[in-house]
């Protein structure tokens, strides 16, 4: 019989999950009322005081146990003394859609659930969600990701934490620039679901069993679930959802891959475990190599932009840590939301696989060229002691005493052929009138809070009404339709500016980003602030 959760290790595993900086002490608990959630709620409650933890629970109404299962996680943070919240998936109110009843039913749960979670983690500002996943989920996911053609270096699942992200261009799952101060953490992901039934029962745990995940006709993941408690896993085939991404044969394929990574572990379940060990260890020595190389070795460049010298690239040779550093470029430059598959260059290998070849080619022949996350990469040549040169004219040109050969990725430009194309990478995107805002809040009698404009999602201003210089105010008072404060882009790199528009004038710059030119107006442009947002690390 498996032991229980020991505290100290959990501990240990926690240590590895918290993010260095969280705005805010309070770590909140997805708090299912199943057995995960409800080890893990315990597991921290012996870490913590109450007031340190947050329960949250989810209804979705989508099973007759949904009335039950709020019950019990109510009762359990009660017994251990946590605030508790509730939250009611209001189908039908948008953004929120209709009761599903067929077609992708768990993503569109998903999603809502999501979406529940993070308005009550934001309101009590907690910084942090921890979730029930264990090793039994992460082979779950490793499995799935294997058999739709992933690579080992994505098949070792998910992070033991990673933020939330800006989510998708969607009302129901979108969350901002709130979302990159916001993680989500696994601290069970080191432990297999016999330790975390084990724990239960050792500490008299009352919880209940989702009935829907061990039917395997409803999700491929239940179906893998339900391979892998054979043995040996996948011995004998079962019913996959019509609507599945994979066949029985290719997830049989995948689990065989993953324990050929431990061919000297005993016993199959044994060697998927070991795999999974072995993958995230690996993936965690890839991320430290990348983040290694970006911090010693990315020349300065403007804003929004990063600068790769080219004969330092060479000296990575590991595939998977070029993978990486690609993939982790094109998340920093992107326009597209942070965390979003956009954001990643949808994970296409044969883009990244592209990027690759060009940025370590011995002889650079590649023109400036774009494969996919809105990143445009162009050669350059950086010298200290002169201007940055870029252009397919610096593939031919002779370099100099100090000069390096670079690669320079940065926001691709937005469409060109048809500009009223509608999307993330439209024209329009890149054009905002707070004039609206700006004008409410000088007739408004109450304290104006300060707005805050994700542009592009890239930059964030932070804009203080009350502190408008007086010009800008005199302006709008006029209640003029010809004037106007807009966010415009400017220079090739896209960037923010804000003007005020007056018919028959120049447009007033009131605001650029710090290290561009000096604003038009003469007062101190405090009142705006711009920053640059997109984190490079690996979370």
């Amino acid at each position: 019989m498996s032991s229980p959760i020991q505290l100290a290790e959990f501990a240990a595993a926690l240590a590895r999950c918290l993010p260095q900086r969280r705005a805010s002490p309070v770590i909140a608990v997805a708090n299912s009322a199943g057995p995960d959630s409800t080890c893990l709620l315990f597991l921290l409650r012996q870490l913590f005081p109450p007031h340190a933890l947050l329960s949250a629970h989810v209804v979705h109404q989508l099973q007759p146990a949904s009335n039950h299962m709020a019950l019990t996680a109510a009762d359990n943070a009660r017994s251990l003394g946590i605030p508790h919240h509730v939250a009611h998936i209001p189908w039908g109110v948008p953004p929120f859609p209709p009761v599903p009843t067929s077609g992708p039913v768990e993503r569109i749960a998903r999603d809502a659930r999501y979406n529940l979670l993070f308005r009550a983690i934001s309101h009590p500002r907690a910084s942090l969600l921890a979730l029930g996943h264990h090793a039994d989920d992460q082979l779950e996911t490793a499995i799935m990701r294997l058999a739709r053609g992933s690579t080992l270096f994505g098949a070792a699942g998910m992070r033991p934490s990673r933020r939330w992200g800006m989510g998708f261009d969607s009302p129901l799952a979108w969350f901002g620039h709130h979302g990159l101060n916001t993680f989500i953490i696994r601290p069970l992901l080191p432990f297999p679901k016999d330790r975390i039934l084990a724990t239960c029962r050792a500490h008299h745990l009352r919880y209940i069993n989702d009935p829907t995940n061990l039917q395997p006709h409803l999700t491929p993941r239940n179906a893998i679930r339900h391979c892998l408690r054979d043995d040996p896993p996948f011995s004998r085939p079962v019913p996959l959802p019509p609507t599945a991404p994979v066949t029985f044969r290719q997830l049989n394929n995948a689990s065989l891959c993953l324990q050929s990574i431990a061919p000297h572990v005993g016993g199959e379940k044994h060697r998927l475990y070991a795999a999974l060990t072995d993958l995230a260890t690996r993936a965690e020595y890839v991320n430290l190599k990348v983040t290694s190389h970006l911090t010693q070795h990315a020349l300065p460049s403007p804003i929004s932009t990063l600068l790769l010298s080219s004969t330092k690239l060479l000296d990575i040779t590991d595939p998977d840590v070029r993978f990486a550093l690609v993939l982790r470029v094109i998340r920093y430059v992107s326009f597209h939301p942070w965390g979003s598959p956009r954001a990643d260059a949808d994970r296409r290998q044969s883009s990244i696989h592209r990027i690759v070849r060009a940025l370590w080619a011995s002889d650079p022949q590649a023109k400036k060229f774009t494969a996919g996350g809105g990143v445009l990469w162009t050669p350059a040549i950086y010298n200290p002691n002169k201007s940055l040169r870029v252009g397919n004219q610096c593939l031919h040109s002779t370099l100099e005493p100090d000069d390096r050969f670079c690669w320079l990725a940065s926001r691709v430009p937005p469409f060109s052929k048809n500009p009223q194309q509608q999307g993330a990478g439209s024209p329009t995107k890149l054009m905002i009138d707070f004039t609206q805002q700006l004008a409410a809040a000088i007739v408004s009698d109450r304290p104006t809070d300060p707005l805050q404009v994700l542009y592009d999602c890239r930059f964030l201003l932070h804009i203080d009404p009350p502190q408008m210089p007086t010009h800008v105010k005199s302006a709008l008072e006029e209640h003029d339709e010809s004037v106007s404060v807009k966010v415009l882009p400017f220079t090739q790199y896209y960037w923010p500016k804000v003007v005020l528009q007056r018919k028959s004038q120049p447009d007033q710059v009131l605001a650029v980003p710090q290290e561009t030119a000096t604003p038009d107006a003469t007062e101190s442009p405090s009142w705006i602030s711009i920053q640059w947002i997109r984190p490079l690390d690996a979370t």
